[in-house]
């Protein structure tokens, strides 16, 4: 119930300060190139966090890096945040990188990296 009353007021109330974090798996990835295939997201490992945290919002994109072994990931401060009333689309801008990030009441997102790549998936909420 807490974590569906965040969601609802991150999602609804453009200024209300509350932390609530968004875990977004990258199911489908397109760039200019072609469209990655499901091996190739699975290697990958791609995701997307949204973190909002009062005044601040950040946006992470996240693959396996192969030369760690590990799952890293790219932290960008959002420099501005829209919430569209009419279909209820919140949209998180970071102008320096060239990308947008946008998060669908159905916890459906799309990544727009600005170059000709797309990537979309489903996201949860998890606790801050």
């Amino acid at each position: 119930m807490l974590r569906a009353s965040a969601l609802f007021f991150a999602l609804c109330v453009p200024g209300f300060a509350a932390a609530v974090e968004y875990d977004c798996n990258v199911a489908k990835k397109v760039d200019s190139e072609a469209s990655y295939t499901a091996q190739q997201l699975e290697k990958g490992k791609f995701s997307v966090k949204i973190e909002e945290a009062g005044e601040a919002t950040f946006v992470s994109r996240c693959s396996f890096t192969p030369s760690l072994s590990k799952v890293t990931c790219d932290r960008y401060q959002v420099e501005k945040v829209v919430f569209d009333e009419n279909v209820k689309i919140k949209k998180y801008y970071v102008f320096r990188s060239q990308f947008d990030v946008q998060l669908f009441p159905d916890l459906s997102f799309l990544e727009n990296n600005g170059r000709g790549g797309i990537a979309y998936g489903k996201c949860r909420v998890v606790a801050p």
